[in-house]
């Protein structure tokens, strides 16, 4: 039986922080088939949830996780990932203008807007996020949106 979490709040205690052996897929994808992936969430133990299953989702590979709005926008432009998972409420920058700002950049990334609010997933939508789960989603679920993301 599996230690990782099967819902998207916050994981057991079970979850390892990100490490060198974490950017790759399952299938060890590491090259440019795989869909880059940035995680950017203020909460650590939503986000190492995320990081896990993005490490073991074939195909997918995770290049780096930001812990804000500012971070994200930094970290997109110089990783240009190819699907941004973003949580819409954090201090200082929310998602939202985050997700506005990165449609402005050169090559911008598909955004996956993650919240507990219908509202401010309307507002990620309609700042330029492609897709919008609510938190409490399943991590299958999130997995497959960045894949359909991927392919907007």
């Amino acid at each position: 039986m599996s230690n990782a979490p099967s819902r998207l709040s916050p994981g057991a205690p079970t979850l390892r922080p990100l490490g060198p052996e974490s950017h790759a897929g399952a299938d060890g994808t590491a090259g440019t088939d795989a869909i880059t992936v940035l995680v950017v969430d203020d909460h650590p133990g939503f986000r190492r949830a995320i990081e896990r299953a993005l490490c073991r989702a074939p195909g997918l590979r995770l290049v780096g996780c930001a812990r804000s709005g500012e971070e994200a926008i930094v970290m997109s432009a110089r990783l240009e990932p190819r699907v941004v998972v973003m949580d819409l409420a954090m201090p200082g920058v929310s998602g939202v203008e985050a997700t506005r700002r990165l449609m402005g950049l050169e090559v911008p990334p598909a955004v996956v807007a993650l919240s507990g609010s219908r509202e401010l997933m309307r507002d990620a939508i309609a700042a330029g996020a492609c897709r919008a789960l609510l938190k409490e989603g399943d991590l299958t679920e999130l997995l497959t949106t960045i894949r359909l993301a991927a392919a907007r």
